[in-house]
C-alpha cells in the first residue's frame, strides 16, 4: 500500500502539511461553487427588483414581462448559438451584422412571396452561409478567426446598408404586417427559444460535438494530437451559431417588420455581455456552459426594464452594464487566479 493510500484510509496518518493542503482544496472548491451560483442569483435578484419596482410604480407586470421576453429572446438566440464558437476557443464580432443581412434578405423574400415559412428558411440559410464563410475564409488565408470576423463585420454592415438603399424606401425595408402579425406574441417567442435551447443542449451535452469543442477550447494542441480536426470542428461551430443568428433575424422581423441599417446594431455587444453575465468563460474550454446565454440574456432584460422605470436615456444603462461587466469578470476570476492558464 502506498503512502497516499495509507493517508486516505487512515486520517490520523495525515501530516500538518497534508491537512493544510486539504483545507485549501476544500476552500477553493467552495469558492468555485459559490462563484458558479452568481449568475443565477443575479438573475433572480434583478427579476425581484424589477417586479417590486414595477408594482410600487403602478406598472402592468403582464405587459412588462412581454417586453422582457421580447428583449431577451433575440439576444438569447444569438448568444446561445455563439456559445459553440466561444467554447471551441474562437471569437466572432460579426454576429449582429450577419443577423441584419439575414433579416433583410429573408424579409425581401417574405415580401415577394408572402410565405412566412420560406422567409424563415431563407433567414436561417443566409445566416449559416455568412457564419461559415467567416471560418472558411480564415482557414483559406490562414488567419485567426477573430481577425477575419472583425473584417467581415465591416463588410456585412456595408452590404446591409447598400441593400437597404437599393431595395428599400426611406432608408428602410418594410415587411407586410399581415405576414407576421400571427407570430408577434409571447407564445411564439418562448416556443422558438425553448426549442433552440433544447437542441443546443442536446448537441452540447449529449453528442460528441460538445465534448470535442470543450477539448479544442481547453487545449488546441492536445485536441489535435487526439485526432480532432480543428478546422472542421470550427466550421461546424460557426454553422451551429448560424442557426441561432437566423432564428434571431426571423424573430426580429416578427417583432419589428421595418428594417433599417441600425436594426440589431446592439445585438453583438449585448450578446457578449449576456454570456459574461451568465457565467460563460470567454476563453472557452471545459468551463463553458450552454445555459449561460439564457441566464445572461434575461438578467440584461430585467436590468433594462428596471432601469427604464427610473431613468430615461440609454447612456445611463450602458454605464451600468459596463460597471457590472467589470464586476462580474472580477468575481469569476477569484476562483482561478492560482491556476495555470488553460490554453
Amino acid at each position: 500500500m502506498t503512502n497516499e493510500n495509507m493517508k486516505n484510509s487512515n486520517p490520523a496518518a495525515l501530516t500538518q502539511d497534508d491537512v493544510s493542503v486539504l483545507k485549501r482544496r476544500k476552500k477553493a472548491l467552495m469558492t468555485q461553487r459559490i462563484v458558479g451560483l452568481i449568475p443565477l442569483m443575479a438573475c433572480v435578484v434583478l427579476g425581484l427588483l424589477y417586479v417590486v419596482s414595477a408594482l410600487i410604480n403602478g406598472y402592468d407586470l403582464a405587459i412588462g414581462f412581454e417586453v422582457i421576453i421580447a428583449n431577451a429572446t433575440i439576444v438569447a438566440l444569438v448568444a446561445t448559438g455563439a456559445t459553440f464558437i466561444f467554447t471551441s476557443g474562437s471569437f466572432d464580432l460579426s454576429l449582429g451584422a450577419n443577423m441584419l443581412i439575414s433579416a433583410i434578405i429573408g424579409g425581401l423574400v417574405g415580401k415577394a412571396t408572402n410565405n412566412i415559412f420560406l422567409m424563415l428558411i431563407v433567414c436561417v440559410a443566409v445566416a449559416i452561409t455568412l457564419s461559415v464563410l467567416n471560418s472558411v475564409l480564415a482557414s483559406f488565408f490562414n488567419l485567426p478567426v477573430f481577425i477575419m470576423t472583425i473584417v467581415m463585420m465591416n463588410v456585412y454592415t456595408s452590404v446591409a446598408t447598400l441593400m437597404i438603399t437599393a431595395f428599400g424606401t426611406n432608408a428602410a425595408i418594410s415587411v407586410p404586417m399581415s405576414l407576421v402579425r400571427s407570430l408577434n406574441n409571447t407564445g411564439f417567442r418562448v416556443a422558438i427559444l425553448v426549442v433552440f435551447e433544447l437542441f443546443c443542449c442536446f448537441v452540447f451535452y449529449i453528442m460528441k460535438t460538445g465534448r470535442r469543442q470543450k477539448f479544442l477550447g481547453g487545449n488546441a494542441v492536445c485536441a489535435g494530437l487526439s485526432g480532432i480536426n480543428a478546422k472542421k470542428l470550427t466550421i461546424l461551430s460557426f454553422a451551429l451559431a448560424g442557426i441561432g443568428i437566423g432564428l434571431a433575424s426571423f424573430a426580429m422581423i416578427v417583432e419589428t417588420p421595418t428594417l433599417s441599417s441600425s436594426s440589431g446594431s446592439s445585438v453583438g455587444m449585448n450578446m457578449l455581455i449576456a454570456l459574461v453575465f451568465g457565467g460563460m468563460s470567454m476563453s472557452g474550454g471545459p468551463r463553458s456552459k450552454m445555459y449561460a446565454a439564457l441566464l445572461g440574456s434575461f438578467s440584461m432584460a430585467f436590468l433594462d426594464s428596471f432601469m427604464n422605470i427610473y431613468v430615461t436615456g440609454s447612456w445611463y444603462l450602458q454605464i451600468v452594464k459596463g460597471v457590472l461587466f467589470v464586476v462580474v469578470v472580477f468575481l469569476f476570476s477569484i476562483g482561478n487566479r492560482a491556476k495555470l492558464l488553460e490554453r
